[in-house]
This record gives C-alpha cells, sequence and structure tokens, in this order.
C-alpha cells in the first residue's frame, strides 16, 4: 500500500477530522473516500456531458403525444 501526503491547515485538518468523526472514520479513511468519490463524480460527469453532445447531434426523442399515437393509444 502507498501513501499520499498533503498540507493542510490547522483549521481544514481539524474540520477534516471532525467530519471523519462524525461518520465514524478514520482520518485517512475519510480523506481517501471522498477523493476518491470526487474524482469518479467528475468521470461521470464528463461521460455525461459527452453522451448529452453526441444526443444533441443525433437526437431521436419521441414526444410523449407522438409514442401514446404510436401505441395507439
Amino acid at each position: 500500500m502507498s501513501t499520499i501526503t498533503f498540507r493542510v491547515t490547522d483549521d481544514e485538518k481539524a474540520f477534516i477530522q471532525s467530519m471523519a468523526d462524525l461518520n465514524g472514520l478514520s482520518l485517512s479513511e475519510m480523506a481517501r473516500t471522498r477523493l476518491l468519490e470526487g474524482l469518479e463524480d467528475q468521470i461521470d460527469m464528463a461521460l455525461y456531458e459527452k453522451a448529452m453532445k453526441a444526443h444533441e447531434l443525433n437526437d431521436e426523442s419521441v414526444s410523449h403525444q407522438d409514442m401514446l399515437q404510436e401505441l395507439g393509444l
């Protein structure tokens, strides 16, 4: 297992520690979990934006009314 070190102010450390305590996690686990979640969210958003651009270029949406008509409802 590797170790990553980063600097924070005393106030930031106290805040992170209090949030870790609130969530029942060690400071290390809190930092690791939130960092990885944030990066995963960034990837998800990039994929979403890419998919939306592709959808806008080739929009095959059907209105609710057209779908009802197509289904004979």
